[in-house]
């Protein structure tokens, strides 16, 4: 049952009540029954909450004050329309006039309504409702004024209306008004016990799951969180209720909330570090009548995250075993790049391998450290290794060690990335053996050479490759069950020529880089950074990178314009002439197709325009314009 408190302005309404108590509903339980001086009620009202009371009784300026102190549920008692009307009857034979003229003085929450009271008790009536005690000597004041022959109000009222000699009447406080307030508090303590029962259900649903839960209002303000989900967060119930959850998480993506409490989005799985516990979290809103009124989070406990020691990572860290780039950082502009982000960061959370394809210099070692610095083992090391650049023994060897010299020897990669992130480029290259040791990494066995007992370990293994590995699996050459380990994540990074809104973003990157290493600080004109845009970058990144590093070091003037980027670029990717081992030192594809041309035909420039659809002179132009003759021999 509801506890409730009754709380009256006069001893004689206490006197009222209590005959009336005994027929309350079953729904509730009148704990107090108290005459109290308004001055004192605030913080009485504190009192009653902490004890436990879920409900008060009270009138007029007690019950507005108490609206402001606690946040109970309250009933207000009114004067009903025959109480208040008798009052005025007694007060008009007392005036002894025809038709005079009464004010009511009081607060609008205790009074009825009292539109015809001039026609059912031939008088004149004016009212002065109040907001606050402070208002009411202005209003018995601006009834004098008003001219009124008699006043009705409450105590402090009929004390000032006294001392004006002006006739007065206390707003009555009958046993009807009591009764009525007593019915309404029955009907919301039933309320309030079938409210407790649901929520008392819902916590025992709730508190034996072993999922974490945790409900926001509309504000992302906590609500409820069972118990699962104070184990997860280390907290107490005190801590948690009453604040913002992106307060309680610091990691939580406020994008993430705002669509969901705003937009209605529902967030499936994603993955937060709690207390280094990944914690895979679904994010889901609450709608009453079609509107947002807020969200339920459910988060459970996924693998506690390890992190190395501080004078391991150190080591490592001097060694180069860190990952650079981040997400957050890279000069991307075009939406496929934004795609390929969004996709990273969603994938990064979770510990299953990556595998990524694309064309050489296409980014794909940047993308692996991206990976990593958004995953959950940022703290720890990124080892990176290219399998292309070893024999197969010494590639062994150098990835899972060799277990009869181990103790004389340093840590191999697999255990260097041990709890972080193992990068293998040119994954294609592995030898067979490594092949089958690679496997069962990733399935998180660790097995030394020269060991049969393999040990468990926890890797986060992204690989990389350039060419069609399932066509090296139907070939035999890869094995198919690590192809399929190895791509349960896989991303394409695509080449800078199918997102030409990030070459000029790169290139500005590079060469900030280069011009603060060297020292040399440089300008593109409008018509080198127009030709860097239409150029289509074979290379990829590798090749922007190198050819940025070349014009910081050898340019002579500051302002680099289209003719000193093309030479450059010729020196750095020279093409070699079909049939031949000569170099053509340019690397404009029409400039290529002309010296093809004019090889396949013996030099005749005739048969080359011809060919292209030219004229003589023209062609004649697009030679000298791209140093053909220099270069090839008819």
């Amino acid at each position: 049952m509801a506890r409730v408190a009754i709380l009256v302005p006069f001893a004689e309404m206490r006197e009222l009540a209590a005959p009336l108590l005994a027929g309350v509903s079953r729904h509730m339980t009148v704990i107090c029954l108290e005459y109290i001086r308004t001055e004192a009620v605030a913080n009485r009202a504190r009192e009653l909450e902490l004890q436990g009371c879920e409900l008060i009784i009270a009138r007029g300026a007690q019950a507005s004050i108490i609206k402001q102190a606690v946040r109970l549920p309250l009933v207000e008692m009114c004067v009903t329309t025959q109480e208040l009307g008798l009052v005025m009857l007694q007060l008009k034979e007392e005036l002894d006039r025809e038709r005079p003229r009464m004010g009511l003085i009081g607060f609008a929450n205790m009074l009825c309504d009292t539109t015809h009271f001039n026609t059912l008790f031939g008088i004149e009536l004016r009212t002065y409702m109040v907001e606050s005690s402070d208002e009411l000597l202005g209003a018995v004041e601006l009834a004098l004024r008003d001219g009124c022959d008699a006043v009705i109000g409450g105590e402090i009222v009929c004390e000032e209306a006294a001392r004006r000699e002006l006739p007065c009447r206390f707003t009555p406080a009958g046993e009807e008004s009591m009764r009525n307030a007593l019915q309404t508090a029955a009907a919301t303590c039933y309320a309030i016990d079938m409210e407790k029962k649901n929520s008392a259900e819902m916590d025992t649903m709730l508190n034996y799951t072993f999922s974490g839960i945790m409900q926001v209002d509309s504000r992302g303000m906590v609500l409820r969180v069972n118990r699962a989900g104070y184990d997860l967060l280390e907290r107490i119930p005190g801590e948690l209720v009453g604040r913002p959850v992106t307060e309680i998480i610091p990691n939580f993506n406020q994008k993430i909330l705002d669509d969901t409490l705003v937009l209605g989005k529902e967030a499936y799985a994603f993955v937060l570090d709690i207390h280094h516990k990944a914690a895979v979290i679904n994010l889901a809103p609450i709608r009453v009548d079609g509107a947002i009124v807020g969200a339920l989070l459910t988060f459970q406990e996924g693998k506690r995250i390890i992190e190395m020691d501080s004078e391991l990572r150190r080591e490592l860290y001097q060694r180069g075993y860190i990952a650079k780039y981040t997400f957050d950082k890279l000069p991307l502009h075009s939406r496929e790049a934004e795609a390929t982000v969004r996709l990273g960061k969603r994938i990064a959370k979770y510990t299953a391998p990556v595998l990524l394809t694309g064309e050489e210099g296409s980014g794909k070692s940047i993308l692996a450290q991206c990976i990593h610095n958004e995953s959950l083992a940022r703290a720890n090391a990124f080892v990176p290794l290219d399998c292309s650049a070893w024999l197969p023994e010494t590639l062994d060897t150098m990835l899972f060690g060799n277990y009869t010299t181990r103790k004389d020897s340093s840590a191999c990669m697999a255990e260097l990335a041990r709890d972080g992130t193992l990068f293998l480029s040119h994954v294609e290259a592995l030898p067979f053996e490594a092949q089958y040791k690679l496997l069962s990494l990733v399935q998180g066995k660790f097995l030394h050479n020269g060991s049969n007992r393999p040990v468990g370990v926890s890797v986060r293994v992204i690989t990389a490759s350039s060419v069609n590995l399932p066509a090296r699996v139907q070939r035999g050459e890869f094995r198919s069950d690590l192809y399929y380990a190895l791509s349960v994540l896989s991303m394409e990074m695509p080449p800078l020529r199918r997102q030409r809104d990030d070459i000029l973003p790169w290139m500005d990157h590079y060469l900030n880089e280069w011009q603060e290493s060297y020292k040399r600080y440089i300008h593109l004109t409008q018509g080198a950074r127009q030709f860097l845009l239409g150029y289509d970058w074979p290379g990829n990144l590798n090749q922007l990178n190198s050819v940025c590093q070349r014009i910081v070091l050898l340019t002579e003037k500051r302002n680099i314009d289209e003719s000193f980027l093309r030479s450059q670029l010729e020196q750095v990717a020279p093409r070699m002439l079909p049939g031949t081992e000569k170099i053509v030192l340019y690397k404009d594809q029409k400039a290529v197709r002309i010296a093809e041309l004019l090889r396949q035909y013996g030099g005749s420039r005739e048969k080359v325009a011809a060919e292209l659809g030219v004229s003589k002179t023209t062609l004649w132009r697009y030679i000298k314009k791209y140093g053909i003759e220099a270069d090839f021999t008819y």
